[in-house]
């Protein structure tokens, strides 16, 4: 037996099985049987919010140091470096 012989007789056995597979969907739907395609998954939580303390405990974090944070132009970026803000020659490690 070759392999193209062997591919043949597998591509067919496959063929086959899918084709009685998909026969016997269409009879089964054809006679009446109710299909199962009605799987929902629920779920129901008896969990009600709690406040959270947090806000209280640490404070409004207005008396942080930190000025600004997000973006900044590449102007800023310079500025920031001459006014010794930002530490820019220290060497990254991996």
């Amino acid at each position: 037996m070759t392999w193209m012989k062997f591919a043949l007789w597998l591509l067919g056995i496959y063929s086959t099985y899918y084709a009685a597979l998909i026969l016997w969907d269409y009879l089964r739907l054809s006679r009446g049987e109710p299909a199962n395609d009605k799987h929902e998954l629920t779920f129901v939580e008896d969990i009600e919010p709690v406040k959270s303390y947090f806000e209280e405990i640490v404070g409004s974090g207005k008396e942080s140091p930190v000025a600004f944070s997000g973006g900044v132009s590449l102007k800023q970026l310079f500025n920031l470096a001459r006014e010794e803000s930002v530490e820019y020659i220290k060497s990254v490690s991996f």
